[in-house]
């Protein structure tokens, strides 16, 4: 039984990348502006800065379960692309802190519509106590995940 839940998460984790690129894909071909195209870091830092607001490195690390270079460097990006910026704690004038842009919360909110169509398409042969059944078991398994890493268990990054 652990084999197949091995092989069907991988099965899972490829087809998910595969569809996000397709679908990245189609919104270039259909004249659709440069949103959509969040990476997975890029879509859980900013929603991490949506759901908690402005936070520092670390903390943003810590709510990822990443290293701080990781999410230094990630950040980093997000600045580059307009999606967020960094600026003084106003608590504490040496603390710097992270915060998302207008524009990457409306890069955000496009990028979750998107995927919330395309899983509203796939699943739609699915009943509403499927879907539910589907999201509660996803969220055990990352809290099982999250858990078994501050365990000391698997890789920083």
């Amino acid at each position: 039984m652990l084999s197949a839940i091995e092989l069907e998460l991988a099965q899972l984790l490829r087809r998910a990348e595969r569809t996000t690129a397709a679908g990245r894909a189609q919104s270039v071909r259909a004249g659709g502006p440069s949103t959509g195209t969040l990476d997975r870091s890029a879509y859980l830092l900013l929603h991490d800065l949506l759901v908690n607001g402005a936070e520092n490195v670390n903390t943003l690390a810590d709510h990822l379960g990443l290293d701080a270079s990781t999410v230094t460097r990630q950040v980093l990006a997000l600045e580059k692309a307009g999606h967020a910026r960094r600026t003084r704690d106003p608590a504490d004038g040496r603390a710097v802190l992270v915060e998302a842009t207008p524009r990457g919360l409306e890069d955000l909110a496009h990028h979750r519509e998107m995927r919330s169509e395309l899983y509203a398409e796939v699943l739609a042969g699915w009943s509403r106590l499927d879907r539910a059944l589907l999201g509660e078991l996803l969220e055990r398994l990352n809290d099982d995940l999250d858990a078994y890493k501050r365990r000391g268990h698997g890789a920083a990054d």
